[in-house]
């Protein structure tokens, strides 16, 4: 009998029954629930109805709906980063009710209160509702995501970077973080970067041999993904480059080389990485559909992984995996197709060939000058493509003002663009500026301003949104939604601060009888114990003393006589003896 029926026999029987209070009673006593619960498990899982009328004043409260939206931010500021929440409904109202606010209703109608205005925290966090993004043709985003490989590693490090040694790190394992992991894998580590195409959904595979994630390795990786090489199909440089804030990632000289071939690079924000979806499910069908495959036929060499990897990421692309449907298949396609097949329609305009490999280089060892900004608020800079000064506005750059020193570098390729370096509010910021120039048009326009209906567009806020949003309000008036996250973030005090527990002082607590206790006996630690002199260490200051003997043993002498040692205080007279023992003549000169 499944629960539904039990609930049926119940209702059943309370229909028939004369005394439906008593009966109810005694149900609830043996299902051990509440009456009330019991109710309205009969409602919800049988046809059962009360027949009562419902009252008029149903979904309304007492409760002043300000200091409920008031706890709802004293539950939300106290949520730390990593989930754990800190405060909670009791504890938020008796820190609102020592503060003159007026609760007039129970702790367990106050959590229902929050539930029924989706202020609860269970409710509040809800991911937020995401924007699905969308690119133009190929190249036009590339998502780049490097991971560390947990299917093969170097047990013990070594110092040959050619030599791998394939070991399959298990499920109970695969916690990349955890240290001991980290210990297990060894200094040397495999290290698996992916690139996909946005538009296509073309995938590049490569893998590295490395202590950790690198500037030099991911930019080995970029000129191989972009480079044309027979038998990969993608090539060429991308208008945007989207990934993480890794270190690597965020170099200067990665940055000043994409720069300058005119990539925008964005990175997601920390702890969404579900932003860069396309990279991510990149490196989950690597683990799945190649790195599973390694376990039968291992390779012994990095060269060998990434040959492995070539060949699988073109026969992955082209959809020419034996026995496997590679296509890719979009919920609004009408049509799937192989990766390779789509990327092919990149138009010419659009595939922008990479440059030659060391002019790449040298973007990333390009030392930019000091400049001096003048009091209106530009600079001038001698262009190596235009070979004459440019003058360049800086209104833009963040912290810029009249009399600041910034760096600046040319753009080699673009319109005689330049990069601006300097430092705000703590952070180095690199920025692309473009020649000051008179307006080509008739309405004079800037060029570089805004144009209607090519701008991004955040989604709508929820209602989950709105409500959070009203509640902090409430902790910070008078301020709108940025303002608010920028003092959330500086730790600002809520409600321009509380009485929070200066009002226990005054609490009352009652007296309690002290207790009588025993004096504990303690040694007197004036008291030094004296240790003996060992044989050895009298011997020492024996040799000091009287010198070294040829015919006299001290260590013989001492170890027969004194073998337990003896006391500080007795060495001069130990000194005394020897002496007369080394010289009989000494005690009658004495005399």
């Amino acid at each position: 009998m499944d629960d539904c029926q039990v609930w049926v026999d119940v209702a059943n029987q309370l229909e028939l029954h004369p005394n439906k209070t008593q009966f109810m009673k005694s149900q609830a006593a043996f299902f051990n629930l509440s009456v009330a619960t019991l109710y309205r498990r009969l409602e919800k899982y049988t046809n059962w109805n009360s027949g009562k009328k419902t009252r008029s004043d149903k979904g309304s409260t007492c409760q002043d709906m300000e200091v409920v939206k008031e706890i709802a931010a004293e539950l939300k500021l106290g949520v730390r980063k990593n989930g754990k929440a800190t405060m909670e409904v009791p504890n938020a109202r008796s820190l609102l009710g020592a503060n003159s606010r007026e609760i007039n209703v129970s702790n367990n109608r106050l959590c229902t209160l929050l539930r029924e205005h989706k202020m609860d925290l269970k409710t509040q966090k809800q991911a937020a509702p995401h924007q699905s993004m969308r690119s133009l043709h190929p190249n036009h985003v590339h998502e780049c995501d490097p991971s560390l490989c947990l299917l093969y590693y170097l047990p013990n490090g070594g110092a040959e970077i050619k030599v791998i040694k394939q070991r399959w790190i298990g499920d109970d394992e695969a916690y990349k973080n955890k240290p001991e992991t980290l210990e297990k894998i060894g200094e040397l580590k495999v290290w698996r970067y992916v690139l996909v195409d946005h538009y296509s959904n073309t995938i590049i595979l490569r893998y590295y041999q490395s202590k950790g994630e690198t500037q030099e390795n991911l930019f080995d990786f970029l000129m191989y993904a972009w480079s044309k090489i027979e038998g990969k199909v993608l090539h060429g440089v991308p208008d945007m480059l989207y990934w993480d804030k890794g270190s690597a990632n965020t170099s200067s000289a990665i940055i000043t080389a994409l720069t300058a071939l005119q990539v925008k690079t964005e990175t997601h924000q920390a702890g969404n990485p579900r932003a860069k979806g396309a990279a991510e499910e990149g490196n989950n069908r690597v683990e799945k559909l190649f790195e599973s495959r390694l376990r039968y036929e291992p390779v012994s060499n990095i060269d060998e992984l990434n040959a492995a990897a070539e060949a699988w990421c073109h026969a992955y692309n082209s959809d020419c995996i034996p026995h496997y449907n590679a296509k890719l298949k979009r919920p609004l396609m009408k049509k799937a197709l192989a990766r390779n097949e789509i990327w092919q329609t990149i138009r010419s305009e659009y595939l922008r060939l990479l440059p030659d490999i060391e002019v790449c280089r040298y973007l990333l060892t390009a030392k930019p000058i000091e400049r001096t900004v003048t009091g209106d608020l530009t600079i001038s800079f001698v262009h190596p493509k235009v070979k004459r000064s440019v003058i360049y506005d800086l209104t833009d750059v963040p912290g810029t003002y009249p009399k600041l020193v910034v760096k600046v570098s040319p753009l080699i390729y673009g319109d005689n663009q330049a990069i601006i370096y300097n430092e705000f509010e703590g952070e180095k910021i690199e920025t692309v500026v473009s020649p000051k120039a008179v307006a080509d048009d008739l309405a004079g326009f800037a060029q570089d301003a805004p144009i209607f209906g090519e701008e991004y567009k955040s989604h709508a806020a929820t209602v989950v949104d709105k409500v959070g949003q009203e509640s902090l309000e409430k902790a910070f008036p008078d301020m709108t939604k940025e303002e608010r996250e920028k003092v959330i973030k500086k730790n600002k005090v809520p409600f321009g601060g509380l009485n929070a527990h200066s009002h226990l002082k005054d609490v009352y607590t009652p007296d309690y009888m002290q207790k009588r206790g025993s004096v504990i006996d303690v040694p007197d630690r004036k008291h030094v114990e004296i240790k003996p002199l060992t044989v050895t260490e009298i011997c020492k200051r024996l040799v000091n003393d009287l010198g070294r003997s040829e015919d006299f043993s001290y260590h013989q002498y001492v170890k027969a006589e004194y073998s337990e040692g003896i006391l500080p205080d007795d060495y001069p007279q130990l000194l005394t003896a020897i002496s007369e023992l080394l010289n009989p003549n000494l005690k009658s000169i004495a005399n």
